[in-house]
């Protein structure tokens, strides 16, 4: 599968992507720039006190990754990923299933899939944001909106849209026929960067609700000739006859540092929750650089860190890193595409416990870049949870 990579500078291989037909092979990736192995040190405070296994199609030659999670006033958790309904074929649907606090779950199933031959989202639908909220279209009210990253067969670039739906569990979703946000430049030609090279557009959105209705705080990944970057935009989906949606304004990443934790780190594919009980931002981000190895493509590190919400909104403010989750902790050498356990709007009530949902991957020589040992099949979502816990 030849997915789409971001491959702007700085470089942020994003695995959350389009492109290609299902049996291309996959494109080789930018060399990382070495990094001295060092000892990871840990803010003071955060432990993690549990990981658990919660899904993949093992031996399945298919994958499971990008996790969403609301969790329900029942006191389960409506789980929404990506994974592809074909063994051996690199395409990608929004699975849902319920996850129960025995940690039992329900069958997954497809939810959302490309559209049409010839619309905007043909080709995947992949990086569900799901957020609950009071939401008019096409005549009909709707309660839950599905952000996600949609491409097409016919270009490079991935845009962000949104589907509604009145409960989390529902089996069909109904598409706004349009990106809500479109990619950074005007026209529907690619943009070459470099010779060869073609930006990745705007995908991995993540949203919570301001107000708990229609008024949402949406951040997603940019990548065109101006580089990597997350982007902020207030939304008001209220009537989606006449939506609003704000101008963009670039994520602060003051503070952020990478895997040696002397250099300045950016950001891109991450989640945020709203923790009402401090005013702040909570988000969880992989910390650059990639590894130089097999699958190069995906980050071995996550990172949670957390920032008061009026800086957020104003671009401003610098981060506060509350916990890394690396091979030494989960036990799998790649760990990416991570999401912040939150209510239906987008909250938490304490930052104090954290549950974070985040994918795992083996590496090389375990797989290879191999139609049947590609290093997506070895997908799987895990549950961790980490505690502040002052001596």
């Amino acid at each position: 599968m030849n997915k789409k990579f971001l491959l702007s500078l700085p470089v942020c291989i994003l695995l959350a992507s389009c492109g290609g037909e299902g049996d291309e092979p996959e494109p080789t990736p930018p060399p990382a720039p070495p990094v001295e192995p060092v000892e990871p040190v840990q803010p003071e405070g955060y432990k993690l006190t549990s990981k658990k296994r919660v899904f993949g199609f093992t031996t399945q030659a298919r994958y499971a990754y990008c996790p969403s999670a609301l969790e329900l006033p029942d006191g389960t958790t409506s789980i929404f990923f990506c994974g592809n309904p074909q063994a051996g074929t690199m395409v990608d649907n929004i699975y849902n299933f319920t996850l129960n606090a025995d940690m039992t779950r329900s069958n997954p199933v497809s939810v959302l899939q490309p559209g049409e031959a010839g619309t905007w989202d043909d080709q995947h639908t992949c990086d569900p944001s799901v957020v609950k909220g009071r939401f008019r279209f096409g005549g009909t009210d709707y309660s839950y909106a599905m952000f996600y990253l949609g491409c097409t067969v016919n270009h490079y670039y991935n845009e962000v849209g949104v589907a509604f739906a009145n409960e989390p569990g529902a089996k069909q979703w109904a598409k706004y026929p349009e990106p809500i946000v479109r990619k950074t430049w005007s026209g529907d030609a690619d943009q070459e960067y470099a010779p060869g090279q073609f930006s990745w557009g705007t995908g991995q959105p993540s949203a919570i609700s301001l107000d708990k209705n229609g008024k949402l705080l949406l951040t997603y990944t940019a990548g065109d000739k101006d580089g990597t970057r997350i982007l902020i935009r207030e939304l008001d989906l209220s009537d989606m006859d006449n939506p609003v949606i704000g101008e963009p304004l670039t994520m602060a990443t003051a503070g952020l540092m990478d895997l040696s934790g002397n250099n300045p780190d950016y950001s891109c594919n991450s989640d945020i929750a709203l923790d009402t009980s401090g005013n702040a931002i909570v988000m969880v981000r992989p910390v650059q650089p990639h590894p130089s190895t097999y699958p190069a493509f995906i980050n071995e590190s996550l990172e949670i860190d957390r920032m008061p919400l009026d800086d957020f909104r104003r671009g401003t403010g610098k981060w506060e890193a509350l916990f890394r989750l690396t091979p030494a902790e989960t036990g799998y050498p790649r760990n990416h595409n991570a999401c912040v356990s939150r209510d239906e709007y987008g909250h938490m009530s304490t930052s104090t416990e954290l549950k974070v949902f985040y994918t795992v991957s083996k590496e090389s020589p375990d797989v290879s870049p191999t139609p049947d040992n590609h290093a997506e099949w070895s997908y799987d979502i895990w549950q961790a949870i980490i505690t502040d816990t002052p001596e």
